[in-house]
């Protein structure tokens, strides 16, 4: 019996999803449990595999499309069910439009939603080719066209890699004299075909080939604003302008939590950052300043049991939260760990649903790229988030024995962010004097 495959709920917060890769075409014959296809969310991109054993027999979402949990994606079945009236249903749901007649039919009658229409118009225009919306970026950045390249998709549908196919096929016919002209004059043959040329031989004066470079060097670059970064932008965005923000900031003395690190490091031999140990000072703070370790739910505020800390980690196609869960409950050489484990599977886009979810207090270290401090916004539905600047070493004033003196000490700044409505200015206040102690005495952690 046929059966839908759906874009899956991986998370509380998720709502929607993008098909990012097909890894079956229709009529191929798939396992259950097999992987079909790769979904992309504002966290990461998650394999897709089959509900039951069958046919891949219908896809109804191209790669690129946004679709909102739990609604259809495809459909799984026998090699002669006849599907069209799952078909026109799933149509319907995705908001496409329903052409299919229901017929007792050996033959599908298959329905055709609006963005199958709209493509076939604009498919015209590019020499009677689907293309999928992913491929057609990327024909356009590389220069590619589209009427020239055959498709692989379901239903020869051109697809991003048989773009990147053609244009890697292709590159190497550029003329040998054209390399020797360019190389020549300094200009970069491949920004050249990213201008249109590809797969054709430059031919014209030295004149003619400096116009085009001209032209691309004039050309913006633009990208689509949806997937993660758009979520993230929608999220945050909430945020912002639903909980009203405030911020608080104080400079600590870093020195002998950096001390005591190099110490820890030639006695054991194990890397242990000031963003680990500073997680691991939150962690014991929140347990003594539960107040702010909380979250709105509607009408209540809910001050939580567990002590989870996200750590923002930055990609490229925007910012992930991986969290440590009751990070309260670790010592610091297995905090340090599972810190950088997160870390890595997050840049290696292996992070599963569980590893992002349930934070209720972020730490943004920004340390590294050299800022000296910023605010962060909340990451909802958490009431509270700590930026973290670079520690930098500064002239203070020390005061020793009643003698006031200058000397130098490695300063970092920390500004908490809170929502208002939850949290007000003695709490924050409190919980950054608590942190600052914990950090400038670093032994009454450790010992």
């Amino acid at each position: 019996m046929a059966k839908y495959i759906i874009m899956p709920k991986l998370g509380f917060n998720m709502d929607q999803g993008t098909v990012a890769q097909w890894l079956k075409k229709e009529g191929d014959a798939i396992k259950e449990r097999e992987e079909v296809l790769e979904i992309e969310t504002d966290k990461t991109v998650m394999p897709v595999e089959a509900p039951c054993p069958g046919v891949l027999r219908k896809i109804l979402v191209e790669e690129g499309e946004v679709v909102p949990v739990t609604l259809p994606i495809a459909i799984i079945g026998d090699k002669n069910e006849v599907i069209s009236q799952m078909i026109n249903e799933a149509y319907q749901k995705l908001g496409k439009i329903k052409v299919a007649e229901k017929k007792e039919s050996k033959v599908e009658i298959e329905a055709s939603p609006v963005i199958e229409k709209k493509q076939e118009i604009e498919s015209k225009k590019e020499g009677f080719k689907k293309i999928s919306p992913k491929a057609r970026r990327k024909a356009k950045e590389l220069g590619v066209e589209v009427r020239l390249v055959k498709g692989s998709g379901p239903g020869e549908v051109v697809i991003e890699k048989d773009i990147i196919a053609y244009h890697q096929n292709h590159r190497e016919k550029t003329s040998s004299v054209t390399q020797k002209i360019t190389e020549k004059i300094g200009i970069d043959l491949e920004t050249i075909k990213g201008a249109g040329v590809v797969g054709k031989e430059i031919k014209g004066d030295l004149q003619e080939i400096l116009t085009k470079s001209e032209e691309v060097n004039r050309t913006e670059k633009r990208i689509s604003y949806t997937s993660m970064r758009k979520i993230i932008g929608d999220r945050l965005s909430q945020s912002k302008f639903t909980a009203p923000h405030i911020y608080f900031t104080v400079s600590v003395d870093m020195s002998k939590v950096i001390d005591l690190l190099n110490r820890f490091y030639q006695n054991n031999k194990e890397k242990i950052s000031i963003n680990d140990f500073l997680v691991f000072a939150v962690a014991k703070v929140l347990t003594e300043q539960f107040n702010i370790n909380c979250s709105l739910a509607g009408e209540e505020i809910v001050y939580h049991k567990d002590i989870n800390i996200g750590i923002a980690v930055s990609l490229k196609e925007g910012l992930i939260v991986p969290v440590i869960k009751n990070a309260n409950k670790k010592s610091l050489s297995i905090l340090s760990k599972e810190i950088k484990k997160l870390i890595k599977l997050a840049r290696d886009k292996q992070l599963m649903p569980d590893d992002y979810k349930e934070g209720t207090f972020t730490v943004s270290n920004l340390g590294m790229y050299g800022i000296d401090s910023f605010t962060a916004i909340i990451n909802p539905p958490e009431a509270a988030i700590l930026a973290v600047g670079a520690v930098k070493r500064a002239p203070v004033v020390i005061e020793e024995e009643g003698v006031e003196k200058i000397g130098i000490c490695s300063l970092m700044k920390v500004t908490l962010s809170v929502d208002h409505r939850l949290i007000d200015g003695a709490m924050a206040a409190k919980f950054l004097n608590g942190l600052k102690y914990y950090l400038e005495f670093p032994e009454r952690l450790i010992f």
